[in-house]
């Protein structure tokens, strides 16, 4: 019980949303359902468990992954960046956690390099208040999201959760989708909100101004905004991330080009084909079968 009480106070410590206790039993008990009950190809559930590799020098991140999500993915932890690139070289990581400021280097240098092990990896960049600038080369080194420190938990797990769900089918992710809606706490601000409605719905074919409507800004503003924050364009955005989910669906081997080109909200397959080359350096077909010939290496 004492353990049970500590382990709670510091994740209050850690985020002010989760004043009610029910909340942080109602978003373990989702993400631990969520999580666990991935499928395989075959259709049975998962026997390993993906892996999380939390890059920080302040243990709280960690403990509240492992709390949240310890019962279904594996939480690594690494206090330095030296630590963590030597991990990620001989260990199978699905997901980055990193935070900007290591003892030893900092986080964008970390994702420098990081890249040139693992392209492809989804990273989280966690950066203290008003550290936009950082937000931005981030953004353009490839993270998928950025929190403020200090980490509102609830925030980090659905984060966490959206990204692990875009790996699962279509309707499954929905469901994932609806469920951690339910249990979030409003995103701390309306580019943080913009970016998670766009990963959620990148197939999806809305317009900035509805995404404006959704986060309470004027088109002009969100527009001027987001390429002020993110370093990109809303539309540069949105097809960026509907590229990375495109290389994931071809890498895994799932569905013919066109489907795959369907999914991510593509319905012109040629300018899928254009803008994906544009992007990689390689049409579909040549990156999957890259992709594809790698992993059964």
């Amino acid at each position: 019980m004492k353990i049970f009480t500590c382990t709670l106070a510091l994740l209050l410590a850690a985020s002010t949303a989760l004043a009610r206790p029910t909340q942080v039993g109602l978003a373990r008990a989702a993400a631990t359902k969520s999580a666990s009950s991935c499928p395989t190809r075959g259709g049975g559930i998962a026997k390993s468990p993906k892996r999380i590799l939390s890059v920080d020098d302040d243990m709280t991140v960690p403990e509240v992954l492992t709390f949240f999500l310890g019962d279904a993915y594996e939480v690594r932890s690494s206090t330095t960046g030296a630590d963590a690139l030597q991990k990620l070289r001989r260990e199978p990581v699905e997901l980055v956690v990193l935070d900007h400021r290591l003892p030893d280097r900092t986080g964008l240098d970390i994702l420098t390099d990081l890249r040139s092990i693992r392209p492809t990896l989804p990273v989280v960049m966690l950066t203290g208040y008003g550290s936009e600038w950082i937000c931005a080369a981030a953004f353009r080194l490839g993270v998928v999201d950025y929190l403020q420190k200090p980490v509102n938990a609830v925030d980090l797990i659905g984060t966490v959760q959206r990204i692990f769900s875009a790996g699962l089918e279509r309707g499954e992710s929905a469901y994932a989708t609806s469920t951690m809606r339910s249990l979030t706490a409003p995103l701390s601000s309306p580019i943080q909100m913009a970016m998670g409605l766009i990963q959620q719905r990148y197939w999806d074919h809305f317009s900035l101004s509805e995404l404006a409507r959704q986060v309470g800004m004027s088109r002009y503003r969100l527009s001027h905004r987001f390429h002020e924050v993110a370093g990109v364009t809303f539309r540069e955005y949105l097809l960026r991330v509907r590229i990375e989910r495109a290389k994931a669906l071809l890498a895994a081997g799932q569905g013919s080009i066109t489907v795959v080109a369907q999914d991510v909200g593509f319905g012109d397959l040629p300018r899928f084909d254009k803008v994906f080359k544009r992007y990689t350096g390689f049409s579909p077909s040549v990156y999957r079968s890259m992709a594809l010939s790698h992993s059964n290496k």
